[in-house]
Order: C-alpha cells, then structure tokens, then sequence
C-alpha cells in the first residue's frame, strides 16, 4: 500500500489551497472528500474574494480545483469514516478503502443545520431547501421565504428578488451578522419583507410544502403565511465523529488549533471552519490550508521549528 507524506480530508476552499501549498513543497499529497470545491461550489454569488471578480461560486471552486491539479495532486472521492494513528503514521478509513500517510489535514466536517420543527422533515425536497444553490427557473413568480441572518441569508434574498413574486426574510432577532453593504442593497428592494423576531413553528402542506407558521418573539403573536418555496440558511453544524477521538475541541465542537494548523495529536493539522479560528470566509479558509500544509511539511521533513515561506 502506498504510503503518502500527507493526507487532505475535505475539498473546499482550505483543503484545496493545502493541496496546492503541499504539492508546491513536492509531497505526495492525496485529497480525500466527497466533493470539489465544498460550500463553495453550492454558493451563487461570492464578491468579496480579492482579486476574484466573477462573483461565482462554482467559478471559484473550479479555479482552486484546476490550480491544485495543475500541480499534481490526487483526488479520491470518497467520505472519510474514520482516522486512526498507528505509530507515527496515520491510517485514514473511507468508503472507498484505507489510505495510509505520514501526517493528515483535516478540514472537511460541516452539514447544514436545520430547525427542527413540525413539517421539516416532510417537505425536505418538496419546499424545504438545505442547498445553497436555488434554480431561478423554480421559483419565478412563486412566493419564497429565506431563514438566517448571515451573508448567506442577505445574498440569497437580493438575488432570488430578481425571480420570485415576494420573498420573506425570517430571522429569530432584530440585527443581522451580515455585510451592512448587502443589507442596504436588499432592504430598497421592494418585494423584500423582513420579518424580524421572527422563527418558524410549523411548516404546513399536502403533497408540497404550502405554507409556514411564525412566531414573533417579541409580542408572542403567530400567523400563518403562504410560501412555495422555503431556503434555510442558518448556518452549518460541526460533524467531526471521524476524528474527534485523536483531538481536542471547544464547546462548540471545533477543532483547537494553534495559529499554524497544529491540533493536540501530534501530525494531524486542521483548517477551515471546522477550527476554532473566527470568522467562517472563503479567504480565511484558504489561508488557513495554506498555512496547515506548511506546517505539515516542517512535521514531515523532521524540522518542527522552521517556518516555511
């Protein structure tokens, strides 16, 4: 069995700039992940990337992809199950066989969250949309309600306003986590409305999902509104069970990093949003990967203390 210097879980934007960073330093770098490109490629508009002027998601995925190939890393799509550490080596268990390396990046572990209330489960596919991608063509002219208050939320409702007849942005408080430069935008857009303190409490239909029951959590009143189509964009839980036996993780489930990617187990480096770093954007991300996959290479090469440029 081959055995690589370094194994990347995860193909998004963190796992991808290491892919790139560790093929740079000439490892034998292998990325295991179920897609390319992560939430990334399910992102419509990103336009706050430097330098990155198309705004599209799948344009940037594809891009972090093209680049990472061009120099030569391999790609197995597979989902991991489990990571053990035999020795000094490490032993990474996936549905598409075991692979063996010297060390590992881990940056992949996220699934979107959900509300958790009547109905949801039964119109998962039928109204009730997890996926940060939406087809205009489904929802021109229908009514559409947008759950969250990050930029996921804000810049789903500025473009879908474009198709749909009326969208409702739901969020459970009264400020947004969002770019203040979105909020304006959206809120001169006039088929917008928000609907602050505001949480759904049951989603109604027959075959489909028809309509949703919110709650304001100020006044306590409740009503029921007509809605087609239902996005969820509350943001995305950590799911590390095929790790978190080798690491140590904050309250929130994330794994601790030291600012170059370290974990508690020593070989094993982390990225991405599954860390405890702040703030959950594209860039950071990136530069996270990049910064793991040198740290990595000091590890493999037996120089703990150098910093790689």
């Amino acid at each position: 069995m081959v055995l690589y210097d370094l194994i990347i879980v995860g193909g998004g934007p963190a796992g991808l700039a290491a892919a790139v960073y560790a093929r740079k330093r000439l490892l034998n770098a292998l990325v295991l992940t179920m897609d390319i490109g992560g939430q990334v490629l399910q992102t419509e508009k990103i336009d706050n990337y430097p330098g990155y002027l198309e705004k599209s998601g799948m344009g940037l995925a594809a891009a972090f992809e093209a680049q990472a190939k061009e120099y030569g890393a391999e790609f197995v799509l597979a989902e991991v199950t489990r990571i053990d550490k035999e020795g000094d080596a490490f032993k990474v268990h996936t549905s598409a066989g075991d692979f063996d390396s010297k060390a590992v990046i881990v940056t992949g572990g996220r699934q979107p969250r959900r509300l958790c209330v009547p109905g949801e489960d039964r119109f998962l596919g039928k109204g009730v949309n997890l996926s940060l991608r939406c087809n205009p063509d489904r929802i021109k002219g229908k009514v559409v309600a947008v759950v969250g208050g990050g930029n996921t939320a804000l810049q789903r409702s500025e473009l879908i306003s474009g198709f749909a007849a009326r969208v409702y942005l739901i969020h459970r408080r009264d400020s947004f986590r969002g770019d203040e430069l979105t909020l304006v935008r959206l809120r001169s857009v006039p088929n917008v409305e928000f609907l602050l303190n505001t949480v759904i409490t049951e989603m109604r239909g027959g075959d489909a999902l028809e309509s949703v029951v919110v709650k304001n959590t100020a006044t306590g009143e409740e009503k029921e509104l007509r809605v087609d189509e239902v996005f969820l964009d509350i943001g995305r839980d950590i799911k590390l069970d095929y790790v978190k036996h080798l690491v140590e993780t904050d309250a929130a489930g994330k794994i601790i990093t030291d600012k170059s990617g370290r974990t508690s187990c020593e070989g094993l480096f982390a990225a991405g949003d599954i860390t405890d770093t702040p703030y959950a954007q594209v860039i950071i991300a990136a530069g996270q990967g990049a910064a793991a996959a040198l740290t990595a290479y000091s590890y493999i090469k037996k120089r703990p203390g150098e910093i790689c440029y």
